[in-house]
């Protein structure tokens, strides 16, 4: 009767010599280290083995199976980008500043998935995705590259160009590269730079009211937008105002007068802009309060150098503290965590009308 240790001895000895018969060696190796523990390409001190050449040769084919799976992976991840990209751009394809965009989003992700090659798809996919305008994309993307190609390559000579002189270059170059197209292309820069001009030209009406300046600012934008001007002045009134109440003459004019006459003003800026008596209220409602709130700065900023002059330590700490909470209520505990972190929110000048 064979013994425990010859049973587990011969039963792997015979299945060894069984498989011989039915598969090569380099297998049946790889199966009897397996089943004792040792990983096939491991020696016992971790480091690795010459692979065999039907190790090589099972390495290939995984590597080949792997190359069979990966392009339907890709192809899923390429036709469901197609159709968000598609979808996302279905109703502005025709307008040219949403090529320009399009073209952007598709290149990216050409660049992330075929980084060596991924140019020469470009005009393939364009004309999967618009039959009909594949001949002008193509065209845009063509002239998209050769106007970016030449940004790289010039970019020290504009970097050394004065703001006037560099505009006039990106222009010159971008009506080259676009034509016509270049004005609707960039049209938001066209807009923010008539903008930038027209609040110019305000901020040199030194010796007038901010009244007239606004008026002077709302004539300008209308005069450079014609009939684009009325939509942008409804779909960006709050920035438009914001920025027009940014001049450093009319943060003045408004710091100048008394708290009443300083809501008119705002009021009358405001109304010029083309707000309604609801939102007018509002603001002024908002105007009230903050003026209450940055008188109580005032006073806390007062305070607060008489008690950092008089206490030191735990008694500093507290006073300033029981200070806080006694003008700020509930937002006492953000006074201080801004403090901790070096923010001193009534410390510098206030922007009239947006703080």
């Amino acid at each position: 009767m064979k013994t425990m240790s010859e049973k587990t001895i011969t039963k792997p000895i015979a299945l060894v010599m069984l498989l011989t018969l039915l598969v090569p060696v380099s297998i049946v190796v790889s199966s009897w280290l397996g089943l004792h523990g040792q990983a096939p390409e491991q020696t016992t001190s971790g480091q690795g083995l010459t692979p065999s050449m039907d190790g090589q040769a099972s390495s290939n084919i995984e590597s080949s199976s792997r190359e069979q799976l990966k392009p339907a992976v890709n192809e899923i991840d390429e036709k469901q980008f197609i159709a968000d990209l598609g979808q996302k751009f279905a109703g502005v394809i025709e307008v040219k500043h949403a090529q320009i965009r399009l073209l952007e989003q598709l290149i990216s992700y050409l660049k992330s998935r075929y980084p060596d090659d991924w140019e020469s798809r470009v005009e393939g996919l364009l004309a999967q995705m618009y039959p009909e305008l594949a001949a002008e994309l193509i065209a845009k993307f063509q002239a998209w590259s050769n106007y970016n190609g030449w940004l790289l390559t010039e970019r020290d000579v504009l970097r050394a160009m004065s703001p006037l002189e560099r505009r006039e270059a990106l222009w010159a170059k971008r009506f080259d590269a676009f034509g016509s197209d270049a004005e609707l292309i960039w049209a938001a820069e066209l807009r923010n730079r008539h903008i930038e001009e027209a609040l110019t030209a305000a901020e040199d009406m030194a010796a007038s009211p901010p009244e007239e300046k606004l008026k002077h600012f709302v004539e300008s934008v209308r005069g450079a937008l014609g009939d684009k001007a009325e939509p942008l002045l409804a779909t960006r009134r709050t920035e438009l105002m914001d920025r027009f109440l940014s001049l450093d003459s009319v943060q003045q004019e408004l710091k100048n007068l008394p708290a009443s006459s300083r809501l008119v003003s705002l009021r009358e800026i405001r109304s010029g802009l083309g707000m309604d008596a609801e939102a007018l209220d509002r603001w002024t409602a908002l105007d009230k309060r903050r003026d209450q709130l940055w008188a109580t700065g005032s006073q806390y900023m007062e305070q607060r150098q008489t008690i950092l002059a008089t206490y030191r330590g735990s008694e500093q700490n507290r006073r300033l503290q029981a200070l806080q909470t006694q003008l700020f209520a509930e937002q006492s505990e953000l006074i201080q965590r801004e403090e901790e972190s070096g923010f001193f929110r009534f410390a510098g000048d206030r922007r009239i009308g947006r703080e």
